[in-house]
């Protein structure tokens, strides 16, 4: 990563952090604590297109084990972190525009191909991270139906909705 991308993911991966640390792991948006919704994730989408897949992975660890540090959760962002930082290179080459990038995209945001192509990628990455996350969580398949998908749909709808937000935040040029 050149020293033009170094400093704004530093910038990312600090205030996603905070704002997971700080702000979303306080809230609670059920009365009984059943909706998660977890922002970091959106640091590692952030990276550079061009970013090896186990740099990805490597940094994917470390935000969530920064998070799981600061809130207690033992492993379960770590995993879920590098989990989405492997998948993440798989799912921009499935939905590369018109088969690759061409490199002169430096991140997958709406600023360089559109809301409707950002909202699908962040749909299928979030989607992935939050389902492993209540996977890892509850580390049984007891809990399937009664517990993991529909606290991940419902965590993914409330995730989805604080990306929009923070997307506009981070790239206000969009």
């Amino acid at each position: 990563m050149n020293s033009k991308l170094f400093l704004p993911n530093l910038w990312r991966f600090i205030w996603l952090v905070a704002i997971q640390v700080i702000v979303l792991s306080e809230a609670s948006l059920t009365a009984d604590g059943y909706c998660n919704v977890l922002a970091y994730p959106l640091f590692i989408l952030f990276l550079p297109i061009q970013i090896p897949t186990p740099i990805a992975v490597f940094l994917g660890f470390l935000v969530g084990m920064t998070v799981d540090v600061f809130t207690g959760t033992i492993g379960i962002n770590a995993s879920a972190g590098a989990l989405s930082g492997y998948t993440r290179a798989i799912i921009l080459k499935r939905f590369a525009p018109r088969g690759e990038f061409t490199g002169k995209e430096p991140i997958p945001s709406p600023e360089y191909f559109g809301w409707r192509w950002f909202l699908i990628v962040a749909s299928i990455f979030f989607g992935i991270h939050i389902f492993w996350y209540f996977s890892m969580a509850y580390f049984t398949p007891v809990y399937l139906f009664a517990k993991i998908l529909p606290q991940a749909l419902l965590g993914w709808i409330f995730t989805m909705l604080v990306v929009i937000v923070l997307t506009r935040l981070f790239h206000p040029k969009i």
